[in-house]
C-alpha cells in the first residue's frame, strides 16, 4: 500500500472544467451498456456452445450438478483414449498368465478392493477374466469367486488358480440361487475398503482398479462410476455415451435426483464402499432372493445401494469391457415363459422399492417413475407375449396414478401403458375361454 502510495503521489493531476448536457452523457452511459451486455454474452455463448443445449434439456441436472464444492469434469470422447483401450482388448488373447512376482499374489489382511464375482458353468471365461485382473497395477486386493452351483469345469479352474494366487477365496453354493444370492455372499464375506463386482464372462481394461480407488480415496466417494465399452475382441463401442457435464453428488438427495439421469444401472461400473454395500444387502428383504427377480439383480442390488449413499463421483476412463453374447440376452429371447420373468421382475422391483423406500411419498414415486420408464420403450412392444402377472402390473400401476407427484404427462405416460396391459388381459381371457369351449 506505501508503495502504491507513493506513486499516486508523484503523478500530477490538473483539473480540466468541462460543461456538458446530463440527458446527452445518459444516453451515451447506456448505449455503452448495452453494447457491454451484447460483448459478454456473444463471449458467454461462444465459451458454452458445446454446453448450450444440454443445458437448456437438462437444466436441473446440471444445475445439481455444478453447484458441488468438489468436482470432476468430463472433457470430451478423446480424453476416454477409446482407440487405445480397443488395440488393448484386440490383443488381449495373446497375452499369458504369468506369477513371475510372488509378493503380488500374497493375500492382504484388509485389502484396498474386494473383487466380487459370482460365475455359473462359466468355463470357457473365468481364465480371461481373472487374467484382465492380472493385468492391474492395483496388487492389494482379493478375489472372490461365489461359484452358483456349477456342473461344467467352474469350480475346478477356479482352484487351480487359487494354487498359485492366495489372494482368490472361492465359495459355492450348494444349488444355484443366483447373481443376486451369490454376489451377496461374497459382499458379506469381503474385507475391501471398496467392492467392485464384477461378472465373471467380461473384462476389466485400462488398469482401471487403480484409477477408480485413487479417485474414491481423494474425493472420499461412496460411489465412483465409469465408463464401459461393449462389443467382441474384434470391435467395441462406448456402451453409453454421457453427454453432460458430471461433477460430484454430494449429499442422498442429490444420488436420487439424478437416478437414471446421469448414473447408469450397473453394477459392474461402479466402485463401491463396502460397507455402503453391507448395509444395502441388509436392507433388501427375503423376498428378493428368488427367481423373480433374477433378470434385474443389478438393478434390485443398486436400489438398495441409492438408499445408503450419500457421495458419488463419475470419473473419467473406460474401465470395462462387456463381451457382447447375443444369445444369452434375455431381452431377446421372446418365449412367453421368458417375458413373463422380464415383467413380472420389472414390477416387483417398482412396487418393493416403492413401498420399502423410506422416502418421503414424492420422492417415492419419482424413484419408481423413472425406473418404470427406463423399462417402458424396450418392453413395451413385448407385452403380447406376457400372459401372467398382468393383475399385479395392473395393481402397481395403480399406485402410481393415484399418486399426487406425477404430471399430468407422466400420469398419460402410465395410463397409456396401463390401456395396452388391460386389452393383453381382455385379449388372453378371450382366448382362454375359446380354448375352454
Amino acid at each position: 500500500m506505501k508503495y502504491k502510495y507513493m506513486l499516486l503521489s508523484n503523478l500530477n493531476y490538473k483539473w480540466i472544467p468541462f460543461n456538458y448536457n446530463t440527458n446527452t452523457w445518459t444516453n451515451i452511459l447506456y448505449k455503452l451498456l448495452i453494447i457491454l451486455i451484447t460483448i459478454f454474452s456473444i463471449f458467454f455463448l461462444f465459451n458454452n456452445k458445446t454446453n448450450v443445449v444440454n443445458y437448456i434439456t437438462e437444466k436441473n441436472e446440471l444445475q445439481i450438478l455444478n453447484n458441488t464444492s468438489e468436482k470432476l469434469f468430463w472433457k470430451n470422447e478423446i480424453s476416454l483414449n477409446l482407440e487405445e483401450v480397443k488395440e488393448e482388448i484386440k490383443y488381449f488373447n495373446l497375452i499369458d498368465i504369468s506369477y513371475e512376482n510372488a509378493k503380488d499374489f500374497i493375500k492382504r489382511e484388509n485389502p484396498k478392493v474386494s473383487l466380487v464375482i459370482a460365475a455359473h458353468n462359466q468355463e470357457k471365461y473365468i481364465k480371461l477374466i481373472y487374467k484382465s485382473i492380472l493385468l492391474q497395477e492395483l496388487k492389494d486386493i482379493e478375489i472372490i469367486f461365489i461359484d452358483d452351483a456349477s456342473n461344467d469345469n467352474t469350480s475346478l479352474i477356479i482352484k487351480d488358480l487359487m494354487k498359485k494366487d492366495k489372494r482368490i477365496i472361492y465359495l459355492k453354493n450348494d444349488e444355484q440361487k443366483g447373481a443376486f444370492y451369490s454376489r451377496n455372499r461374497g459382499i458379506l464375506k469381503s474385507k475391501g475398503e471398496y467392492i467392485l463386482v464384477v461378472d465373471p464372462d467380461d473384462l476389466l481394461v485400462n488398469n482401471i482398479l487403480i484409477k477408480v480407488y485413487e479417485t474414491a480415496k481423494k474425493y472420499n466417494l461412496d460411489i465412483v462410476q465409469f465408463y464401459a465399452l461393449c462389443g467382441d475382441f474384434e470391435s467395441q463401442s462406448l456402451l453409453e455415451v454421457m453427454k453432460y457435464k458430471s461433477g460430484i453428488l454430494k449429499n442422498n438427495s442429490e444420488i436420487k435426483n439424478n437416478f437414471y439421469n446421469t448414473i447408469s444401472r450397473n453394477l459392474w461400473d461402479k466402485l463401491i464402499r463396502r460397507e455402503i454395500y453391507v448395509e444395502s444387502v441388509k436392507f433388501t428383504r427375503e423376498e428378493f432372493y428368488n427367481q423373480l427377480y433374477f433378470l434385474n439383480s443389478d438393478d434390485t442390488a443398486f436400489f438398495g445401494v441409492l438408499h445408503k449413499a450419500n457421495t458419488y463421483g463419475f470419473l473419467e476412463q473406460i474401465g470395462y469391457f462387456f463381451i457382447f453374447k447375443p444369445k444369452g440376452s434375455y431381452i431377446y429371447r421372446l418365449d412367453t415363459k421368458n417375458m413373463n420373468l422380464i415383467f413380472r421382475s420389472v414390477f416387483n422391483n417398482m412396487k418393493y422399492f416403492y413401498m420399502q423406500s423410506e422416502n418421503t411419498t414424492s420422492e417415492k414415486s419419482n424413484l419408481a417413475f423413472k425406473y418404470f420408464y427406463k423399462n417402458y420403450e424396450p418392453l413395451v412392444k413385448y407385452l403380447p407375449y406376457v400372459t401372467q402377472g398382468l393383475d399385479f402390473i395392473l395393481d402397481t400401476l395403480d399406485l402410481y396414478l393415484n399418486s399426487s407427484y406425477f404430471s399430468f404427462d407422466e400420469k398419460k405416460n402410465l395410463g397409456d401403458f396401463k390401456a395396452k396391459v388391460i386389452n393383453q388381459t381382455i385379449e388372453i381371457k378371450i382366448l382362454n375361454k375359446s380354448f375352454l369351449l
